[in-house]
């Protein structure tokens, strides 16, 4: 099918200059680096949100395509490039707090900035729109209910050395204060050299039961699959904060039955919005096309959050971050219904699920856990 969203790269607009007739989003997805593995699905599923809200608004749309799996300085400067010539009207980013934190210091609320992953503040800036969960949102009832229902009663903390993991580490240290349950080792390791062998065999020397695991994308992949090499799938419960279906995959799959992950949405659950997703996913890119994982399905997310932001003449009298609480709001039963925004806006739980093969079950939601 011809798309009524176009895909353009960074140079080609900086040649072309502004497109007065054209919402164009500048999209950060990870196209190497520590998420490349989520890559390809997060850009199947801005183009599915883009061709939604073009055939819904009849809006002509444009996605500038931004690496955002490269060093966060280089990343940085190719954004400010565009944001400072003006050929785009906002950014919704998927990709690693290191890269949002440069991105964000740069742009400095030029234009609007929806990130979509778990993050590790509170509130964002006036000019940012966080989408995922705060480290305790994500991990409280998690946690809590596999201390309740696994009988755990020491912890392991093995994260990536950078700021997201850092904050979990935080976060978890107080939750785990909270429930009496002991931090036995707390262990950082610099972005691409993970030592699967080494990391076994400190937890086992502590004495864990089980292991909170930030570690994001190709190094929890490297670290998974390490474990599975080493026997020691069903030494320990894992935890994980960043674990999707495509990884999963990529590890191999694990039918330890320990491995659980802590995700807003699994390819599984079956709320109807999920479904719906799904559905219009697989219709328009096939079977056979890169699972739309929680990272992906947060970008779809963006995308619609970032045109509905764009479409509602709020930026001209509010910030970001006030004109998306407004748009939260209405879609939740204030003053529009989701429906009449032309998108559900509303925010997704924390949900528990745990690794069966290649398959992530879900065994717990936040509201129920």
């Amino acid at each position: 099918m011809t798309s009524p969203v176009s895909i353009l790269l960074p140079s080609e607009v900086l040649l072309s200059g502004p497109d007065p007739h054209a919402l164009r989003l500048g999209l950060l997805a990870p196209l190497s680096g520590l998420l490349g593995v989520a890559g390809p699905a997060i850009i199947n599923c801005a183009i599915l949100a883009g061709e939604e809200i073009c055939l819904a608004t009849e809006t002509v749309m444009e996605l500038v395509l931004i690496d955002a799996g490269g060093m966060p300085d280089a990343v940085a400067r190719e954004v400010d490039l565009l944001v400072g010539a003006g050929l785009v009207n906002g950014l919704v980013g998927t990709h690693t707090s290191n890269i949002r934190v440069a991105v964000e210091a740069r742009v400095a609320d030029r234009v609007p900035y929806v990130f979509t992953p778990p993050h590790e503040f509170s509130r964002a800036r006036a000019g940012s729109v966080f989408l995922g969960s705060d480290p305790k949102e994500h991990l409280r009832q998690p946690i809590a209910w596999l201390a309740r229902n696994r009988r755990i009663t020491r912890w392991a903390l093995i994260g990536s050395d950078y700021v997201w993991p850092r904050q979990v580490h935080r976060a978890a240290t107080s939750v785990l204060r909270e429930l009496g349950q002991p931090i036995v080792l707390d262990r950082l390791v610099p972005m691409g050299h993970v030592d699967a062998a080494e990391l076994v065999a400190a937890t086992r020397r502590a004495g864990a039961d089980a292991i909170l695991v930030s570690l994001v994308g190709r190094d929890g992949i490297e670290f998974h699959r390490g474990v599975t090499e080493l026997d020691a799938g069903q030494s320990f419960v894992r935890l994980c904060t960043a674990l999707d279906e495509n990884c999963l995959i990529a590890v191999g799959g694990d039918s330890s039955g320990e491995l659980y992950s802590a995700m807003p949405t699994f390819l599984q659950q079956g709320d109807d919005r999920h479904l719906r997703l799904l559905e219009s996913y697989v219709a328009r890119f096939g079977l056979t096309a890169p699972l739309p994982g929680a990272y992906a399905e947060g970008c779809y997310d963006g995308v619609h959050v970032l045109a509905a932001l764009c479409r509602s003449g709020l930026l001209a009298v509010t910030s970001a971050a006030n004109a998306a609480e407004q748009l939260f709001a209405a879609s939740s039963g204030g003053a529009a219904s989701g429906s009449e925004l032309g998108y559900d806006l509303t925010r997704r739980p924390m949900r528990l699920a745990r690794a069966n093969d290649t398959d992530l079950e879900i065994v717990g939601m936040s509201s129920r856990v």
